[in-house]
């Protein structure tokens, strides 16, 4: 029978979509986008929508009383509502995008295909189904574009060869191939950008393996033959190639397409639990027209990245999610497997956990910054992270709102039932990725200290300095006499050093009175005081 779980475990900046389910923890193979903001919205304040493919009776098997939720927050987003998308029928493997401003979700059911759903309004809590769509299309991915609709996935009974169709707000037309890509539900990306162009990513996962990209002018209605984007990576004597597994996902800015996508090699390596894979050199990669291809995020800036993980259906960091901000910054989030970080599941088996990060870049894709663990939460899973596609302009002290799952217990029991079931809960966090004013003033330490500000008492402004003798992940955060936080100055791992930050009031129109500033360094952690005198 239904029954709704215990409110999930929340850290700072978290809040719980009201999205769970009880049992079905497994999404998808690659990346999928399951949250979008209202694009009618007022700065830093703007509704959200996701969705989550969930199971309310955890006596259910999997396919039985399997459905789509989706929830609305508020102009804040800490207040959600969720809802049934459609409870008389079971669905799964939700996409969502945004068409003519409302919320767009596919569907899947392995008798009938994709269908779609449409909200009469952003929010209104009436999807309707959107008829006559083709038969036998696979778990799809979609994008809005114009009044058009656009969705892309494989065939059925065509070796899972890529297809496409698209809604011009009246009918559907007949599906159009896509012979440069296939393989499963994992392996598409759908999305659109301005002055009329759609872009449709895939690899060719049956054939060559490399990544093509489908290139339409004129919002969907008819798309170019197709070009190569992506073959392999070679580093070092390896040969890395893009998969499925991994995930990949575009956004646009403006008309130009971004996209990010794993890569890695399989080692021949055996071990004794048939569970247990060893990566080669796994990492994300970026892509875009004018800047070729570029590294987002591996063991050059993950500090004790696992190598050899003991999971299902997962890579030691992928699922990359990309969405684009107004002014133009690239933000990134992934899931992530530390050396260390473990579960023991139901069957006596130690499992790797993930963690959800986050990195940026503000040109253009060219370099990325640091990589940021957004969760930091040993032994509890997360992973399925997405970012809205197009976000509203941010600066630098603004917050990421990041949507994931927090899955209770590691793995996945839709795949590997002995592992046990537990609630999976869908979180956002508004999460601090950027890095402002940090100045390394040395590469020495001797042990970790964090000093006291200098001047003390101050105004406008004061200098906070902190050492770190090794490289740990690392806050340092400013907070009211009620605990209120003003600021999160470091939120990354840093490498060892003597580093200060000048900290001004002006910022942040703060009134006199006593603040605190509080560093974590790996198992170190230390408070102090400071007076502002206006």
């Amino acid at each position: 029978m239904a029954q709704a779980p215990p409110p999930p475990p929340l850290q700072t900046e978290e809040v719980w979509t009201g999205l769970y389910s009880l049992s079905c923890d497994y999404q998808t193979s690659g990346s999928l986008r399951y949250i979008v903001e209202n694009p009618d919205f007022t700065p830093f304040r703007s509704n959200y929508c996701a969705v989550i493919m969930g199971q309310h009776d955890s006596s259910s098997v999997y396919d039985a009383s399997r459905y789509i939720y989706y929830s609305y927050s508020n102009a804040t987003g800490d207040l959600w509502e969720p809802d049934v998308l459609n409870s008389g029928l079971s669905w799964g493997y939700p996409d969502i995008s945004i068409h003519n401003g409302n919320p767009v979700i596919s569907a899947y059911r392995s008798d009938s295909g994709t269908r779609i759903f449409e909200d009469i309004t952003f929010p209104a809590y009436a999807f309707i189904q959107l008829p006559g769509i083709p038969p036998l299309i696979n778990m799809s991915h979609l994008t809005g574009a114009g009044n058009n609709i656009i969705l892309a996935g494989t065939s059925s009974i065509n070796n899972f060869t890529g297809q496409y169709t698209v809604y011009n707000g009246t009918n559907w037309s007949p599906l159009i191939s896509l012979p440069l890509i296939s393989g499963s539900s994992g392996n598409f990306s759908v999305e659109s950008g301005t002055n009329g162009t759609v872009g449709i990513f895939g690899i060719n996962n049956t054939g060559d393996r490399y990544i093509y990209f489908y290139k339409s002018k004129d919002n969907g209605l008819t798309f170019d033959n197709g070009s190569l984007i992506f073959k392999y990576d070679i580093d070092g004597t390896d040969t890395l190639y893009a998969n499925t597994t991994g995930g990949l996902q575009a956004s646009f800015r403006g008309s130009e397409p971004h996209l990010v996508f794993t890569v890695y090699k399989i080692s021949s390596n055996v071990f004794p639990d048939q569970y247990t894979t060893e990566f080669i050199k796994p990492k994300i990669l970026h892509w875009s027209p004018s800047t070729g291809v570029t590294p987002v995020a591996g063991n050059f800036n993950i500090m004790n990245l696992a190598n050899t993980i003991t999971t299902v259906a997962m890579a030691p960091v992928g699922q990359p999610s990309l969405s684009v901000t107004a002014n133009g910054l690239l933000i990134c989030s992934f899931t992530v497997f530390l050396q260390g970080n473990t579960q023991v599941v139901d069957d006596g088996s130690v499992l790797n956990a993930g963690e959800i990060f986050a990195i940026y870049s503000e040109n253009n894709g060219v370099t990325w910054g640091n990589a940021n663990n957004i969760t930091g939460t040993p032994g509890i899973e997360e992973k399925h992270s997405s970012l809205a596609n197009h976000v509203t302009s941010m600066s630098f002290y603004d917050k990421v709102k990041i949507y994931y799952l927090r899955d209770m217990k590691a793995g996945g029991w839709v795949n590997v039932p002995s592992f046990g079931k537990a609630p999976v809960y869908g979180i956002m966090k508004q999460a601090r990725i950027f890095s402002i004013g940090i100045n390394q003033i040395s590469s020495n330490a001797a042990s970790f200290k964090l000093s006291q500000n200098y001047p003390n008492p101050f105004n406008p402004s004061t200098t906070i300095k902190f050492d770190i003798p090794k490289s740990e992940f690392t806050t340092l955060s400013v907070y009211d006499i009620n605990g209120r936080e003003i600021r999160s100055i470091v939120n990354e791992k840093l490498n060892p050093g003597s580093y200060e930050y000048e900290f001004s009031a002006g910022d942040y129109n703060l009134s006199s009175g006593v603040y605190i500033y509080k560093l974590v360094s790996g198992n170190y952690s230390d408070t102090k005081r400071m007076i502002l005198i206006k």
